[in-house]
């Protein structure tokens, strides 16, 4: 008499799938034993445990154990994927068991392996198996990825998100959130500052943690990217398949603060060019240091590594020029227009009131499940008062959309505004001091928020004699990517080194404009001030160099910027500029009402 020992094991998935348990399995087994007149030496069972390999199914170990030691001589199971699903496995098993004289039979399979043709059809029916497993995982790969490129993301509940017919959409009630957290960490607060703002705020009246915070900084999803697989050590990155929340050039950009912020700089006071500073000798991001003793009312950055150090007060000095360009544009760019250019692309009037809508089903559902008995009475006045609150502050929103509906600009009116600032500063005696004012004026926090939005880093050279100079300012991507999107909308102007005549001379100039509209943009301009136009030829030099044929029209004027002229609507057949001149003595200068709240 055979002494048999009786395999059985289930996953999770394999019983709601295929609905048969340890227990019917052990029945079946039982039976097939009293037939064959087996003697059951031992049950197995691995409960809830996957057949991937095995090394990780306790009881499947001990059965192999016990083949070794000569106590079993027969090991039935009820089916063959019961056992292994892997043909590397069952090839190892097999070999195991001849060596022991040990033969397997399955119930449900017809399966013998005490002969060489049962062996045979084994094999070649855990081969077929394993061929059909991976044919499903293949159609299930393919099927999630034409899926996540129609932008169905397998992801559960995500802040700025919500979903329209299963399709990831931008929650406008939340994307705000999301957008202010990136820009407080780029600002340089931390992940635990942040969460103390919002908490402090109530912000969705939730508590809110420094992880929480990480995890969203880190997510690809926020700029319209996702990753699959990340848990299983082959991640697959799909790009653009949601609609982005930020610009990827932010999000780049926070990655790259994240990197800063992992190294460990002294911070005992709030720095103006916090981790902005490059080392004039070993290039190193230097430090903050606040110093005591005589010199303790200067702040300084230092080198952690050859202890160069810097004073802010000669830095500030070197950059304020720079500074108050940065400032000019935040005023009369940044915060004039950035709402109505902001509600100019997206427009979020629809999926406002969509969620409005989809807030309201939701009580009505609750006071369902109110009369149903389902939930208390104070669950559901807490809860409706929650989804009210929402709705409140949706509306709230909504009602802002619909009042910058009533503004009516033009990329022109920056623009305008833009040159009739311009026009100050070569008129206005002291205009420019006026934004060194207000800089003095802005406190230590403000400052560092400014540099922090615009600059990423700073190359300073120190001389021999002490005395410092500015190699280079780096401009952060962000503000590079919305000012060149900007001069290509022909909303504001750059500078650039021209020669006219032998001489060289910084001047602002435009995107390329036709005949048309520079003349319709100069009748505009002339409103506010006099006014000078002319138009020079385009002389070339070399390939890579060319002068303007331009004379001043009068002694008294100078020049506000030159206009690249369209050529037959031609791009790339510039042959002519148009310059246009101010007189510099003093003449009033109406400016238009650009107030906008």
């Amino acid at each position: 008499m055979k002494n048999a020992a009786i395999y059985c094991r289930v996953s999770t998935e394999d019983q709601a799938r295929e609905g048969y348990s340890l227990g019917e399995q052990l029945e079946k087994l039982k039976n097939l034993c009293k037939f064959r007149n087996y003697n059951v030496y031992r049950v197995y069972e691995d409960a809830g445990i996957s057949a991937k390999d095995m090394d990780h199914r306790p009881e499947f170990k001990k059965m192999l154990e016990d083949v070794k030691n000569k106590k079993v001589n027969v090991i039935v199971s009820y089916k063959l994927d019961r056992l292994t699903r892997s043909v590397r496995d069952l090839e190892v098993l097999i070999t195991e068991l001849e060596k022991y004289d040990c033969s397997l039979e399955c119930a449900m399979d017809d399966i013998n392996t005490s002969t060489a043709n049962g062996r045979f059809f084994v094999r070649m029916l855990t081969v077929l198996s394993q061929l059909e497993i991976e044919r499903v995982s293949e159609r299930t790969k393919f099927g999630m990825v034409g899926a996540i490129k129609d932008g169905h993301i397998p992801v559960r509940k995500t802040l700025g998100f919500m979903r329209d017919n299963k399709k990831l959409i931008i929650n406008p009630a939340e994307s705000e959130i999301v957008e202010r957290i990136f820009d407080l960490y780029l600002k340089g607060n931390s992940y635990q500052k942040i969460a103390n703002i919002f908490n402090k705020e109530n912000i969705l009246n939730k508590k809110w943690y420094d992880t929480t915070i990480l995890k969203i900084l880190s997510n690809p999803l926020y700029k319209g990217d996702f990753i699959s697989g990340g848990r299983t050590g082959a991640p697959i990155l799909y790009k653009g398949v949601v609609e982005p929340i930020i610009s990827k050039t932010l999000w780049e950009e926070c990655q790259v603060q994240t990197r800063k912020n992992s190294r460990n700089y002294t911070r005992r006071n709030d720095y103006i060019f916090f981790q902005k500073i490059i080392c004039p000798n070993c290039h190193k991001i230097m430090a903050c240091k606040a110093p005591g003793g005589s010199k303790k009312k200067y702040i300084y950055y230092q080198c952690n590594v050859c202890k160069t150090y810097i004073r802010e007060d000669k830095l500030i000095k070197l950059l304020i020029d720079e500074i108050a360009s940065i400032m000019e544009y935040d005023n009369t760019v940044k915060k004039f227009f950035a709402p109505l250019l902001k509600h100019k692309i997206e427009n979020t009037n629809k999926l406002l009131t969509k969620e409005i809508n989809s807030l309201k089903d939701k009580i009505i559902r609750l006071k369902d499940a109110y009369l149903n008995n389902i939930i208390s009475i104070e669950e559901y006045k807490i809860d409706k008062n929650n989804l009210e609150n929402k709705i409140k502050k949706l509306e709230e929103k909504q009602k802002e959309e619909r009042e910058l509906d009533k503004y009516n600009f033009t990329f022109e009116d920056i623009m305008l505004k833009r040159d009739l600032e311009s026009i100050k500063s070569m008129t206005i005696p002291f205009y420019q001091d006026n934004f060194k004012i207000k800089w003095n004026e802005l406190s230590v926090s403000e400052k560092k928020n400014l540099i922090m939005d615009y600059i990423e880093s700073i190359e300073v050279i120190k001389k021999d004699n002490k005395d410092l100079e500015i190699k280079q300012i780096n401009f952060r991507k962000t503000f590079i990517e919305e000012y060149a999107n900007l001069f290509n909308a022909k909303a504001i102007n750059c500078y650039k080194y021209i020669s006219a005549n032998g001489n060289n001379f910084q001047i602002e100039t435009c995107a390329p404009m036709t005949k048309d509209e520079i003349k319709k943009y100069i009748k505009k301009l002339q409103l506010y001030y006099p006014i000078d136009y002319q138009e020079v030829e385009k002389e070339q030099i070399n390939n890579n160099q060319f002068q303007l044929k331009y004379t001043r029209s009068n002694r008294f004027n100078e020049p506000l910027k030159i206009i690249p002229i369209i050529n037959n609507n031609n791009f790339k057949t510039i042959t002519k500029y148009g310059v246009i001149e101010i007189p510099v003595h003093p003449i009033p200068l109406m400016v238009p009402n650009f107030n906008i709240k």
